[in-house]
Parts: structure tokens; C-alpha cells; sequence
């Protein structure tokens, strides 16, 4: 990858809506970065093609990780559409069932990808509170669905859908559309309402002892 065409991937990313509807802080550091990433590629000219090379592969490598990053804690929306944080633990004083009624609310109200946020994170808080989910602030959808899926083994491809329908929503430039916020919904319900399979799960490790 020649240093022009790494410099036109990174302002093609960074020209992404998500970006643009961030918040204050984190719009000057992704700035800040594109400046230092500019003035990387400026001194690659001068360098060999290899050292060229792994700068151009380590300044991308960078950029991907800030982002990653930023996503998963919840600084980084979608776009200004979304109402609510994009965070899977936000709003940690509401149970799980007043975020499914927050999640029932915008569907009426035909706020898809806040209903698709809200359901899961309603999901996320009634494992949390049954002690079968750690939820801390860099949880990903995919992580909790994941561990959703030990306790409740039959849902494992529903859980994993409504993780990618929650990734469009607080994440993508698409929206998500009004039957991923039922579907999450409907599964929340379920999940809440069920008993968790408890011989499916692993059992946790046995401490090792130092001789």
C-alpha cells in the first residue's frame, strides 16, 4: 500500500457520519490523529520501501485500535439519529425490565435503532442482575451474546443476530429496521421469563495451588 493510498482510506474513514456526529472530545482526538497520520506519511517519502511499508502498516494498525477502542466504550456513535448511547451498560440505574418498557416505548414510537439498543441492553441487565453476565463498560454485543448463549444454548443463533442487529444500530451508517427491535425484544422477554441451563455452561476452573 503506497503512503497516498493509506492516506486516502483514512480520510475516507474518518469522513464516515459516525464520526462527524461524535462527541467534542472525541472529534479532536480522532483530528489529532489524522494530523499525526498525515505528517507520518509525509515522512515516508524519504524512507526506504521497507521502513515505508511498516510505517504505513503500523499507522493503520493504530488508527483500527483508536476506533475499536472508542466503539467499545461507547464514545463513538452511530449518528445523531440514535437518541440513546450507543454503550451495551449505559444507564446503569434501570432494571431490566424498565429498559424493556424503554425498548417497547420506541418501538411505538418507530425508533428502530433505539428500540434494537435498548432491547439487548435490557437483556444484558437482567443476566447482570441473575449474576449469570459480568457486564462492564467494554462488554461488546457479540461478547454478551456469547456468554448468553452458555445458559441459554437454544438461543445461541437468535443471540447472535441480535448482536449484529445491535452493532448496525449504534454502529453502522445502515439502520436497523423495526423487526430487529421486536425480535430483541420478544428475545429479552423470553430470557427473562426462562431459567437458565445451568448444566450447559462451563464449569468454572479449579484453582491451582502452588506446590
Amino acid at each position: 500500500m503506497t503512503p497516498e493510498e493509506a492516506r486516502r482510506r483514512l480520510h475516507e474513514e474518518l469522513a464516515k457520519r459516525e464520526y462527524a456526529d461524535s462527541e467534542g472530545f472525541v472529534a479532536w482526538v480522532l483530528h489529532r490523529l489524522e494530523l499525526w497520520f498525515t505528517a507520518l506519511m509525509d515522512g515516508v517519502r524519504a524512507s526506504s520501501v521497507i521502513q515505508g511499508s511498516l510505517a504505513v502498516l503500523s499507522a493503520l494498525v493504530l488508527v483500527a485500535v483508536v476506533v475499536l477502542v472508542l466503539r467499545r466504550t461507547g464514545l463513538l456513535r452511530r449518528s445523531a439519529g440514535l437518541a440513546v448511547s450507543s454503550s451495551l451498560v449505559a444507564e446503569s440505574a434501570l432494571t431490566g425490565a424498565e429498559l424493556r418498557e424503554a425498548a417497547a416505548q420506541a418501538l411505538t414510537e418507530h425508533r428502530a435503532d433505539d428500540a434494537t439498543v435498548l432491547a439487548l441492553r435490557a437483556l444484558v441487565r437482567d443476566l447482570d442482575e441473575r449474576t449469570l453476565l459480568e457486564a462492564d463498560e467494554g462488554l461488546t454485543a457479540h461478547e454478551a451474546a456469547a456468554v448468553a448463549a452458555r445458559f441459554f444454548p437454544d438461543l445461541r443463533h437468535r443471540l447472535d443476530r441480535g448482536a449484529t442487529a445491535f452493532d448496525t444500530a449504534a454502529y453502522s451508517s445502515r439502520s436497523a429496521q423495526l423487526k430487529d427491535g421486536e425480535d430483541l425484544l420478544r428475545l429479552a422477554e423470553y430470557v427473562a421469563q426462562s431459567a437458565p441451563d445451568l448444566d450447559a455452561a462451563p464449569a468454572p476452573s479449579p484453582a491451582v495451588t502452588a506446590p
